[in-house]
């Protein structure tokens, strides 16, 4: 993080002071630099001395930053309503595409039994193994699609008790 990287975000986590008081941490924090640079160390040296612009920030507001929309790491936090309305609509697709997906394997296997062994004037060896492998492309699917619904859901499930 260079020093400008570090005064924007020292300045939107200080959001909730009076902008005279903002200005006046900034203008200190501009001197922490200035003594840094004066004694040859580099941007990256003085901000990581100094902790995240996070931290810094916490000292003059307190426990006011952690309603920020921002994380410290610069991404947007969601709120704990974002998340159970997710994770609603990851176990309704998760009811609605498992079935799909199983109907699909069970419409395959039906098709199988049916032109290899019911009919085995019209099964070729191409047939079979298109048949084989459409099975086991839906089998991989079937697989691909509880995995993720359980893993979205799961995903959800952390956020909303972070």
């Amino acid at each position: 993080m260079n020093k400008i990287d570090f005064l924007n975000e020292l300045y939107y986590y200080l959001g909730s002071l009076p902008k005279a008081e903002k200005e006046e941490i900034i203008a200190d924090f501009r001197e922490h630099f200035r003594e840094g640079e004066a004694a040859g160390k580099t941007e990256e040296q003085i901000c990581r001395e100094l902790g995240t612009p996070f931290e810094c920030a916490k000292q003059y507001v307190g426990d006011a930053i952690e309603k920020k929309e921002i994380a410290p790491d610069g991404k947007k936090k969601h709120s704990k309503t974002f998340w159970a309305v997710a994770l609603a609509w990851n176990i309704f697709q998760a009811i609605v595409a498992i079935p799909i997906t199983m109907s699909l394997f069970l419409a395959v296997a039906v098709m199988i039994v049916a032109f290899c062994f019911i009919v085995p004037a019209v099964a070729s060896t191409a047939f079979l193994v298109f048949a084989i492998s459409s099975t086991v492309a839906v089998i991989c699917l079937a697989i691909i699609t509880l995995l993720w619904a359980v893993m979205e859901i799961k995903f959800c499930v952390d956020r909303i008790n972070k």
